[in-house]
């Protein structure tokens, strides 16, 4: 079993729905909003907004992820539109002027191939937007793990489903990236098979005046920064970055 069909089978052990995330959501939230969700996974947030009468797309890179996603949908009965798409491509997909709130969170976006890019999706996303639209994204503060000189975050640890999900980063400063390695082990019901599959990608460091800019280039009217969903002001010793933006 491949590394990501694996993470897709126990993706909602791993990340499991935080609560004051779902609230910093539906904070932007009205009723009937249309709604993108960028990278959604199996769909957690997705259908945590549909259940408050947003009516939401989800998309993401991996056909897995997308497949639980509409699963799960399916047996909620809630009417989600999942699609398999990549994050570069929204705008010739959804046209401009086309969703209430954008979001993409998970340290998803800095999965791409570079600054620019990254630049490029968040201005496409602006123009995604309808008037007064809102853009939110997470990813992890990497003012502090370049700081700092982190080289793992916090083992997450399932110990009830027998899941570990272990993260190490490898920071590469004359290429401005990061080597991101990831390694689950499965051993369920104490069972004597326990299965480990192992991954390596890019990321891009991107900091926190890197990201701020990119969204007053855009054209967003409104900034706000947070060190977490919490709403916690941002520090360098903050754990997330969050930014949520009005056109």
């Amino acid at each position: 079993m491949s590394f990501y069909n694996t993470l897709s089978k126990y993706y909602d052990v791993v990340f499991k729905q935080e609560e004051k995330t779902t609230e910093f959501l539906l904070e932007s939230l009205q009723k009937g909003d249309k709604v993108l969700d960028v990278a959604c996974g199996t769909g957690i947030y997705s259908i945590s907004l549909s259940k408050k009468g947003a009516n939401v797309i989800g998309v993401d890179l991996d056909s897995t992820m997308i497949e639980k996603a509409k699963a799960k949908a399916k047996r909620g009965n809630f009417n989600i539109e999942f699609l398999q798409e990549n994050m570069i491509d929204l705008k010739e997909r959804f046209g401009e002027e086309s969703f209430n709130i954008i979001f993409c969170i998970g340290n998803s976006i800095v999965h791409l191939e570079c600054k620019e890019q990254i630049e490029t999706v968040i201005k496409d996303y602006y123009e995604m937007l309808k008037e007064d639209g809102t853009l939110i994204i997470q990813i992890i503060n990497y003012d502090r793990i370049i700081e700092h000189g982190i080289t793992e975050l916090p083992l997450i640890d399932r110990k009830e489903e027998g899941v570990k999900f272990i993260r190490k980063y490898e920071y590469s400063p004359s290429k401005e990236e990061i080597y991101f390695k990831t390694k689950i082990i499965v051993n369920e019901n104490g069972s004597r098979e326990t299965i480990e599959e192992d991954n390596v990608i890019t990321l891009i460091p991107l900091l926190k005046d890197e990201m701020y800019n990119m969204f007053v280039k855009a054209g967003f009217k409104k900034i706000d920064i947070f060190g977490g969903f919490n709403k916690a002001s941002y520090n360098l010793n903050s754990y997330a970055l969050v930014v949520r933006a009005r056109k």
